[in-house]
């Protein structure tokens, strides 16, 4: 359900799995739903027009006897189509509802018995399960720091851009994560961080190499779903190439991410819509272009009465063999992985279900990761005893 650059990756995984028999791409959008289904090229994918505000239409196409909903819709209308989903009585999972809305709906879905995971995608999603692996291999777990980004590969058209970046997921999230503030959890104390405000390097290996990171975002929902008391930091930081805190500087300063109207031609528009316009245009990547992603997992705390931490990483490349982006492969394919394992009633849980459950619970943990290397995403693990 939702048919754009995620939804084409949760086709290209779950027409790539032996034992999913039938798979229908749900969009509002029919004719562009059918050019990715053409894409993916596989013989079970049917193409099938729906609006999920319709509740009505929704909740009648997915009543049809399938087994779970896997969506890569826009945050907007994640809630809608995982309450459908509930009335519909089947297992749910996508790529982008917001955790202050979605559970909400956790009372009606435990009635239902339906399980509900959302947004197990890669940032937020993967940081998620290991946060809880982590903190379950910890005595006591009082930091959680997430590094994350995605961005061109060196050498390709977007690198060489002036904002050495493309657009490989929502557009509008990905550059309005650079406006405002981010209140996050720092030495026991909730802050708020200008965003652009603190960048710092960051190393990967080849071929990522140097990059800057600033923070974004917190990790509050990892505490609170954990029920952890004594955590003393709880933040996450985009890793983006070097550079890209200045130059945003400069393109807030110019405003053209103010959401004020100016008057063009006797037209009010506004800077920010037109901006977005513009990248949307612009920033596409070409057919066969790479792009990169990085991520990396710091819990630390206590262990054995010891000071220890746990540091999880890995990065992930376009693949030109089967035409998807590192991007799509890091965030569909641990919504596909989740979707399946619902399917196959690996959650014992009805009810919504934050990702980091998943790495607090050693059986689910292991088959998502075992699932993921099989996909050829590999995660490392380092354990740091004593750790300063």
């Amino acid at each position: 359900m939702g048919i754009g650059k995620m939804g084409y990756g949760l086709l290209k995984d779950l027409d790539a799995q032996p034992h999913v028999s039938e798979i229908v791409a749900a969009d509002v959008n029919l004719e562009r739903a059918k050019r990715f289904a053409e894409r993916v090229g596989g013989e079970k994918i049917e193409v099938q027009r729906v609006d999920v505000t319709d509740r009505r239409e929704t909740v009648k196409l997915m009543r049809e006897g399938f087994d779970v909903v896997a969506s890569a819709l826009p945050r907007p209308f994640c809630n809608a189509a995982a309450a459908a989903a509930i009335e519909a009585g089947i297992g749910y999972a996508d790529v982008a509802a917001s955790f202050a809305t979605i559970f909400d709906l956790d009372d009606a879905a435990k009635r239902a018995g339906v399980t509900v995971v959302p947004h197990i995608g890669l940032d937020i999603g993967i940081d998620r399960v290991l946060c809880g692996v982590g903190a379950r291999k910890l005595d006591k777990p009082e930091r959680f720091h997430v590094w994350c980004g995605g961005f061109p590969q060196r050498g390709t058209p977007g690198y060489n851009n002036p904002l050495r970046y493309k657009i490989s997921w929502y557009w509008p999230y990905a550059a309005l994560g650079n406006v405002g503030v981010s209140r996050v959890l720092k030495d026991g104390e909730i802050v708020e961080i200008p965003r652009l405000s603190d960048p710092e390097e960051i190393v990967f290996p080849e071929p990522i190499g140097r990059c800057e990171a600033y923070t974004t975002g917190d990790l509050i929902d990892v505490v609170e779903h954990l029920g952890l008391e004594g955590v003393k930091d709880a933040w996450a930081k985009t890793v983006r190439w070097e550079g890209h805190c200045e130059i945003w500087r400069k393109l807030i300063d110019l405003h053209l991410l103010d959401e004020e109207p100016v008057k063009v031609k006797e037209v009010e528009v506004s800077p920010r819509d037109f901006f977005l316009a513009l990248g949307e245009k612009t920033l596409q990547y070409e057919p066969g272009e790479g792009d990169a992603i990085c991520q990396r997992v710091e819990v630390s705390g206590v262990k054995d009465g010891q000071p220890a931490a746990y540091i999880y990483e890995f990065i992930d490349l376009y693949d030109p063999v089967n035409d998807i982006s590192a991007m799509a492969r890091t965030t569909a394919f641990p919504c596909s992985i989740v979707a399946q394992m619902i399917a196959r009633g690996e959650f014992k849980e009805a009810g919504v279900i934050h990702p980091v459950k998943i790495g607090w619970d050693e059986g689910l943990s292991e088959r998502f990761f075992e699932e993921l290397a099989r996909r050829r995403i590999n995660i490392t693990e380092k354990f740091i005893k004593p750790f300063n």
